[in-house]
């Protein structure tokens, strides 16, 4: 069985969830001023440099955090008919 994921320090947390909201806010004029899921981003070219000095896990809470604090929606997923 996989190890799970240690909790984040708050202080962590509230750092990286500032990185992932500059991180959307840089790179939204490249997708018409939308604001995509700051771990889209995350070892992409278009990477934002806020986001190097966080795992992946660690925008992937700061992202959850962002949406329970009602800062980020999540994506909306796409259904067929």
């Amino acid at each position: 069985m996989a190890r799970p994921n240690p909790q984040l320090d708050p202080d962590r947390l509230c750092e990286a969830a500032e990185a992932a909201l500059h991180a959307v806010v840089e790179v939204a004029d490249q997708f018409n001023g939308r604001w995509v899921w700051p771990v889209d981003l995350m070892g992409t070219p278009i990477q934002p440099a806020c986001l190097t000095d966080f795992t992946r896990y660690e925008i992937e809470e700061a992202t959850a955090f962002l949406v329970r604090m009602g800062v980020l929606e999540p994506p909306t997923i796409a259904r067929g008919a």
